[in-house]
C-alpha cells in the first residue's frame, strides 16, 4: 500500500486515465499540436524529394528542445507521423502522474493527499496549450528529482547516471533541466547542516550541470534572450489565476480555487500536518523563479506562464500527511476526484471536438499536393478562454499535402526547422494567420482580412483557407475561385488561365 486506501493498481488506473485524451482522438485538442505534428512530418520527409525540400530547411543539431521530436521521428517509419506523434504525446500526462507519485514517495515516504491535489496539474495550461517538449521535460524532471531523493549514496556511478539523466532532461527542453536543478537545490539546502555541508553537496551535485556544455554551444547561434510583458504585475497574477486554463472558464477557475482552498484546509484543519522541507524549499524557489522569470527566455515565449503551474504543484505537494487517517482519506479522495474530473472533462471535450476537426480537414482533399496554402483564422472572439487547435489547424496542410502554410512558429536559434524562402520567413509564420477581432462588436476585421488575402496573392500562394467566416462573408479575391465551402471554412484556389 502506498497510502491510505491506495495501491499500485489505483496508480496504474490514474496513469491510464491520464493517457486517454490523446488516445481517443485522431486530432488532439492541444492548441499548438498541429504545428508540432507538421514539424515532425518535415523532419521525416526532408531530403526525400517532396515539395517540402523547396519550402523548409532542417539544421540537424543538438539543442535543448527535442523532447517529443526525437521519439516521434524514430517511430514515424513504423507508424506514420500522425500516429507516432499522438502516441508519444499521449505519454506526457501519464509520466507527469508518475513523477508526482514518485516525488511524493521520495519526500514523504508515501503517496499523500497533497500529491492527489497536485495531479490535476498534469492537465494544466501548458499541456492544453500544446507545449509538448516542455511538458515532457517537466515529467522527466519530477522523476529524476524523485530518484535523487531516493538514492542518497554517493559514488562515481551515481554521478555519471545523474549527469546522463540531466542531459536527457535538457535535451527534452531546457526549462525542464532548470526545474530539475531547482528541485535538487531545494532538497539539498533543506537538509544541509552547515555552510560547509552546502558546499560539499553542491560538489556532489555538479554532474547535473553537464548540460552547460551543449547549452553554450547551442546558444552561440543567437536569438532573443529575454523579454518582459509590459503589464508585468497583472500578467504574473494571471499566471496563477489561469494555471488550469484551457477547457471551460467556470470549470478551470473553480478547480483552481478548490485546489487552493483544499491545500489551505489541509494545513489548518487536517491535524498534525507539516511542510516537508525538501519540497517546501524547492516549491518556494520555483515560486520565486516564476515571479522573476521573463515572459520570453532564450526565444521561448511564455516561460513564466509555463513554470507557474509547476511551482504551484510542488508547493502543494510539500504538505505532509495528516496524523488522523480519516482526514487524510477525505482530502485524498477529493484530490483523486478532481484529477478524474479534469482528465474526464479533457477527454470529453477533445472527443467532441475531434469529429468537427476531422470533418473540417476534409477541405484538404481539394488542396493540390506541394502547393502554397495561405491560412487565415477569422474566429471572432473578444473574450476567448478555451484553448483549441483552430488557429493552427492549417498546419495539417503540411502533414497531409506536403504544402507550405503560414502557421509554424519560428524561434531563431531554438528550432531545427527554418523556412527557406526569405519573404516567407520574414512574413508568413505563426501569428500571420490571425485576423483581428473588432470589439465589442465580436466581428472579424474584414478590411484586414481583405488586405491579408491580397498580400498572400502577391506572394504566390496558390490557395487560401479562410476559417471562421461563412463563405458568403469571405471577400472576393481576383484570380481565385471557391473550391470548397463548408460550415465556416472556405477554400479559394487560383483559377486556371
Amino acid at each position: 500500500m502506498l497510502s491510505i486506501g491506495i495501491s499500485w493498481r489505483w496508480i496504474a488506473a490514474f496513469v491510464i486515465v491520464a493517457a486517454l485524451p490523446m488516445l481517443i482522438v485522431s486530432v488532439p485538442g492541444a492548441s499548438d499540436y498541429p504545428n508540432h505534428l507538421a514539424r515532425h512530418h518535415v523532419f521525416a520527409a526532408i531530403g526525400q524529394g517532396t515539395a517540402l525540400d523547396a519550402y523548409f530547411n532542417v539544421d540537424w543539431r543538438w539543442i535543448g528542445n527535442l523532447g517529443v521530436d526525437l521519439p516521434a521521428l524514430a517511430l514515424t517509419p513504423l507508424l506514420g507521423v500522425e500516429t507516432a506523434t499522438r502516441l508519444v504525446s499521449a505519454m506526457i500526462a501519464p509520466l507527469t502522474v508518475v513523477g508526482i507519485i514518485l516525488l511524493s514517495c521520495s519526500a514523504h515516504g508515501r503517496v499523500t493527499a497533497s500529491a492527489m491535489l497536485a495531479l490535476p496539474f498534469a492537465f494544466a495550461q501548458p499541456f492544453l496549450f500544446g507545449f509538448l517538449n516542455y511538458c515532457l521535460s517537466v515529467a522527466l524532471a519530477l522523476i529524476v528529482a524523485a530518484a535523487w531523493n531516493f538514492n542518497r549514496q554517493h559514488s562515481l556511478w551515481r554521478s555519471l547516471a545523474f549527469g546522463a539523466a540531466a542531459i536527457a532532461v535538457w535535451t527534452t527542453h531546457i526549462m525542464g533541466w532548470a526545474i530539475l536543478l531547482i528541485l535538487v537545490a531545494g532538497a539539498e539546502l533543506a537538509t544541509a547542516r552547515s555552510g560547509r555541508d552546502v558546499l560539499a553537496r553542491a560538489v556532489r551535485a555538479a554532474s547535473l550541470l553537464l548540460p552547460v556544455v551543449p547549452l553554450l554551444v547551442w546558444r552561440s547561434s543567437g536569438g532573443r534572450l529575454y523579454w518582459y510583458e509590459p503589464e508585468l504585475l497583472s500578467s504574473k497574477v494571471m499566471n496563477f489565476v489561469t494555471a488550469l486554463k484551457g477547457l471551460s472558464m467556470p470549470l478551470d477557475l473553480g478547480m483552481t480555487l478548490v485546489i487552493g482552498l483544499a491545500a489551505i484546509f489541509a494545513l489548518l484543519w487536517a491535524g498534525g500536518r507539516r511542510l516537508e522541507p525538501r519540497l517546501a524549499v524547492g516549491g518556494g524557489l520555483l515560486l520565486i523563479a516564476a515571479l522573476l522569470l521573463p515572459t520570453t527566455v532564450l526565444g521561448s515565449w511564455g516561460a513564466d506562464l509555463r513554470l507557474t503551474p509547476v511551482a504551484m504543484m510542488v508547493a502543494i505537494m510539500a504538505i505532509g500527511p495528516a496524523q488522523r487517517p480519516d482526514r487524510e482519506k477525505l482530502l485524498f479522495l477529493l484530490g483523486a476526484s478532481l484529477f478524474l474530473l479534469r482528465a474526464g472533462w479533457t477527454s470529453a471535450q477533445w472527443w467532441r471536438a475531434d469529429r468537427v476537426l476531422q470533418s473540417r480537414l476534409a477541405l484538404l482533399d481539394k488542396v493540390p499536393e506541394g502547393s502554397r496554402l495561405g491560412f487565415l483564422s477569422a474566429e471572432a472572439e473578444c473574450r476567448s478562454w478555451a484553448l483549441t487547435p483552430d488557429r493552427k489547424i492549417g498546419a495539417y496542410a503540411i502533414t497531409r499535402r506536403d504544402a507550405f502554410t503560414n502557421t509554424l512558429f519560428q524561434i531563431p536559434g531554438s528550432d531545427l526547422m527554418t523556412i527557406q524562402r526569405p519573404s516567407d520567413s520574414a512574413h508568413w509564420f505563426d501569428g500571420s494567420q490571425d485576423i483581428p477581432t473588432l470589439c465589442p462588436q465580436d466581428t472579424s476585421d474584414v478590411a484586414e482580412l481583405r488586405a491579408r488575402m491580397a498580400r498572400m496573392s502577391r506572394d504566390g500562394f496558390t490557395g487560401l483557407w479562410i476559417a471562421g467566416l461563412d463563405a458568403k462573408a469571405v471577400p472576393a479575391l481576383p484570380g481565385y475561385v471557391i473550391a470548397y465551402a463548408g460550415g465556416t471554412d472556405t477554400l479559394l484556389l487560383k483559377a486556371r488561365s
